[in-house]
């Protein structure tokens, strides 16, 4: 019936809009954290994201009901890590010009030995 189209339209439509606010909340709570910063300011935001408790963001009748929450031993591995690495950046970087060098000169090649192997299999396919 034509009530029930304008309906279905209508739930579509509120479905569609909340998940486009939803969405535009995430990233605009996420830039004001400044998550979408410089390495510095994403430093920051992890520390004070480690520091803070959902109890101390929450109202204090909800926050008691709230189990022990901390953030996971694998997210603070991999700071530290990003540390060791932030020493070493140059000789990364290095290694990455030196890749992608080999990988252009090396291209042509690359590039003729694909063909030649892709003309073998449309060749043993007609056969």
């Amino acid at each position: 019936s034509l009530l029930q189209e304008k309906m279905n339209k209508l739930v579509s439509l509120v479905k569609l809009s909340t998940k486009v606010g939803l969405s535009g909340f995430a990233v605009y709570t996420t830039y004001d954290l400044g998550i979408w910063g410089n390495c510095k300011q994403g430093e920051q935001v992890f520390h004070k994201l480690q520091t803070t408790q959902l109890k101390d963001v929450l109202p204090e009748e909800i926050g008691s009901q709230l189990p022990e929450m901390a953030v996971p031993e694998e997210v603070t591995n991999t700071v530290a890590a990003l540390g060791n690495v932030k020493k070493n950046i140059w000789s990364y970087y290095n290694s990455g010009v030196r890749g992608a060098c080999g990988g252009l000169a090396s291209l042509p090649e690359t590039v003729s030995e694909w063909g030649e192997e892709a003309v073998k299999m449309v060749r043993e396919s007609v056969k």
